[in-house]
């Protein structure tokens, strides 16, 4: 069965994360560091997933303003999302990831991590916890 992989994008930073087979649990798997919005770097990163394991569908974490207006980073994302569809021929699906980066934190701060590790972490869990808030509603 096809996986699902969950993104989390910072403007330096990609969290990746995978579904299991069946796709009922996600594993964060890394976070990558590029260039400021090195898409390319990206891209090439990503591609060595899906020539790995058969991917069917990306969930990339979006943020909006609680008023729903757009951030720089909702464009960043809008940007990076068209990016995807054209490296990519899967569905690509937005998962609200307001407060994830902070539960991410949270997570670990209750695992008794050193901020170091927090820091090296936050952005493969925070995809984790995008593509599980979208695995339980598949």
């Amino acid at each position: 069965m096809a996986r699902k992989i969950g993104l989390d994008l910072g403007s330096k930073s990609l969290g990746i994360a995978l579904s299991d087979p069946l796709n009922f649990t996600a594993q964060g798997k890394e976070n990558f560091r590029f260039e400021e919005r090195d898409w390319d770097a990206a891209i090439n990163k990503l591609k060595e997933y899906f020539d790995e394991y058969d991917i069917d569908v990306i969930v990339l974490g979006y943020v909006t303003y609680i008023s729903g207006d757009k951030s720089e980073t909702t464009y960043m994302i809008e940007e990076f999302r068209e990016v995807l569809e054209k490296n990519f021929n899967v569905p690509i699906i937005y998962i609200d990831e307001k407060n994830t980066t902070n539960k991410a934190h949270e997570i670990m701060i209750g695992a008794n991590l050193s901020r170091k590790k927090r820091k090296k972490n936050k952005d493969k869990l925070a995809a984790q916890l995008i593509l599980e808030d979208y695995l339980m509603r598949i």
